[in-house]
């Protein structure tokens, strides 16, 4: 993202008016999606007003009217160059309360590559400033010519967080399931949900909010994106916007942010190709995909270009993390981390990018901000912050030092490992000729084994074996007998996937299966009196090698014709109280119960109370 710019406060300052304007922006086309929630776009011209002269500095109060519509990001956007040396700051009033001010960061550094045709219309600007819901704002500037830039313009942006956005982040899981080898849509190897790496590492997609769940207007967006060829580097940012939001409050930001880069700003779309909010929610930013088009799109694995560092956008790609860590650490670290790495992972992938590596590119960079210029041949790590190759601050204090985490986990995630074991069923009745199946993905060249082994004995039933010509879903059957044919007998069996790729052993992963029946009918039920309206229950379960799950008991007042309902005792007993009962009266009772196979028969038994 930008780089952080210490703002030097004036010690005389005068107070500025409450700016705002009305919407300027009209109802949208009609959209990709139906979920298009409105997005309130303020944009005007500034009136400015030189405060003060302190130390050869100049404060210029850019004022305009005093109420706007609600809104939740502020930028300031302006043509060509600005003045050296100059800072603007901006506070906001939320709720009647008027903030602390607060520096608006810029830099040439950030966005579009400069000879594109993407630059030919975009603006310059600063950093969004996320807030909470305000309704007016204050910006000053401070320079030592005096000069302002050329048509300066204040944007203020917001969205409302909708019942559909708190439903979207309720849904949003962290599972990912792999399957069966394919070749998707975009010719990458892939397995389901996962991607293939040349090595035959097998790396998931990460859970990532698309533009149709976030509410992205496709109207909003060039038609058709630029793309790239290959990824050779991915990059972290920051938003450098407000930490201060909660999970719900995510997407509407996403709408926001959208809003500024392509209504503000005047860029082709979102800067980034994905970001990633605090709690480690992945969401994809800039459309890979030409809108309109038929033809399936999954755009996420795309190399599409995007706006996010300067000279060095093309073959590489951006995870900006929305808030600003350079004044505050991530809420869950370890959360933003895991997201950002499974990303990384799953894009580097199909192009076996080593995380610890370096990548080369050559920079189109003309800004001078950068620091690789224009022809120079930029060297950094495959896994870079933005401050390893622009002069920011970006990713910020705090999140910069987590990236060598990220580049840990990335790795363990490219590592070849043995993925989406089956083993089913898991509990078998002796008494059904079930047999087991056993499924696993293997990675490429991958030397596997398949090994049944008895619990109790350690003695190995059965095996098998093969060769993996590439990376794809291995089958094994047990037939439920040992090494001579016989069928086993009720017990525990532990079935084991191993595999060597080169000279590496993958890690083994194992899984139980039981052998068992269900359970036999309860021993004769005995009554003991408790107290004079109380009698207690008991009974013994026969021996099985599946625990008992549930117990149940009933009770008959008339000889059997009408029951209690079904009472389940603990887990774990086998006696229960029986209360309400009369001196001489009969009482037929019943219990049963149930393992993972099902229930036993009922155990019946009747007495008389004493």
């Amino acid at each position: 993202m930008l780089p952080r710019r210490s703002f030097r406060h004036a010690t005389s300052l005068i107070s500025a008016m409450a700016i705002g304007a009305g919407l300027l922006v009209g109802s949208p086309a009609q959209a990709v999606t139906k979920y298009t929630p409105p997005v309130s776009v303020q944009s005007f011209a500034p009136k400015y007003v030189t405060k003060s002269n302190f130390l050869g500095k100049k404060t210029i109060q850019v004022i305009s009217k005093s109420s706007t519509t609600p809104f939740s990001i502020v930028g300031l956007t302006w043509q060509g160059s600005i003045p050296a040396g100059t800072t603007f700051a901006a506070r906001v009033r939320e709720a009647g309360v008027w903030s602390a001010w607060n520096e608006l960061h810029y830099s040439d550094d950030h966005g579009v590559n400069a000879k594109s045709a993407e630059a030919k219309k975009a603006r310059t600007g600063t950093d969004p400033l996320m807030t909470a819901i305000a309704d007016a704002v204050e910006i000053k500037m401070v320079n030592r010519s005096g000069k302002k830039p050329t048509d300066l313009k204040i944007e203020l942006l917001g969205s409302n967080e909708t019942s559909q956005d708190r439903t979207l982040i309720t849904k949003v899981r962290t599972a990912t399931t792999v399957g069966s080898t394919a070749v998707n849509s975009n010719g990458i190897r892939a397995i389901n949900n996962a991607t293939v790496t040349p090595a035959g590492g097998v790396v998931p997609r990460p859970n990532i909010v698309t533009r149709a769940q976030w509410g992205a207007d496709e109207t909003w967006r060039d038609p058709v994106p630029k793309m790239g060829t290959t990824i050779v580097a991915g990059f972290i940012h920051h938003t450098a916007s407000t930490n201060n939001y909660s999970p719900e409050q995510a997407p509407a930001q996403m709408r926001a942010l959208y809003a500024y880069y392509t209504k503000s700003l005047h860029y082709a779309d979102m800067a980034y190709n994905f970001l990633v909010d605090q709690y480690g929610t992945v969401y994809e930013g800039r459309n890979a995909c030409t809108y309109g088009d038929v033809n399936p799109c999954d755009g996420p694995a795309l190399p599409g270009i995007g706006a996010h560092t300067a000279g060095l956008n093309v073959n590489t790609f951006a995870i900006s993390a929305i808030g600003n860590y350079d004044t505050k650490a991530p809420s869950n670290p370890g959360a933003m981390v895991e997201s950002i790495a499974s990303l990384m992972a799953w894009k580097l992938a199909p192009y076996g990018l080593d995380p610890n590596a370096n990548a080369s590119m050559v920079s189109s960079d003309t800004s001078g901000l950068s620091r690789y210029s224009s022809g120079m041949t930029a060297v950094t790590p495959v896994i870079s912050g933005h401050r390893d190759v622009g002069k920011t601050a970006c990713p910020g204090r705090y999140l910069y030092p987590l990236i060598p985490q990220v580049r840990a986990r990335a790795t363990e995630l490219l590592a070849p490992v043995i993925h989406g074991v089956s083993v089913a069923p898991k509990f078998i009745d002796t008494k059904k000729p079930t047999q087991v199946s056993v499924a696993a993905i293997i990675p490429a060249t991958g030397v596997w084994n398949v090994a049944v082994t008895n619990a109790a004995t350690g003695v190995v039933l059965k095996t098998a074996s093969g060769t993996q010509a590439e990376t794809s879903t291995i089958g094994y059957t047990w037939d439920r007998t040992d090494a001579a044919g016989a069928a086993v007998a009720p017990g525990r069996y532990i079935v084991s996937v191993g595999a060597t790729v080169g000279a590496s052993t993958l890690p083994t992963v194992t899984s139980e299966v039981v052998v068992d029946s269900k359970l036999a009918a309860a021993t004769a039920i005995t009554y003991k009196k408790a107290a004079r309206s109380k009698a207690m229950i008991s009974w013994t379960n026969p021996a099985s090698v599946l625990p008992v799950l549930t117990q149940s008991y009933r009770v008959s007042t008339n000889g059997g014709k009408t029951w209690t309902k079904w009472k389940k005792t603990s887990r774990g007993v086998s006696t229960a109280t029986l209360t309400g009962m009369k001196k001489g009266k009969k009482y037929v009772v019943q219990v049963k119960a149930a393992n993972e196979l099902g229930e036993s028969p009922v155990t019946a038994a009747t007495f008389k109370m004493k």
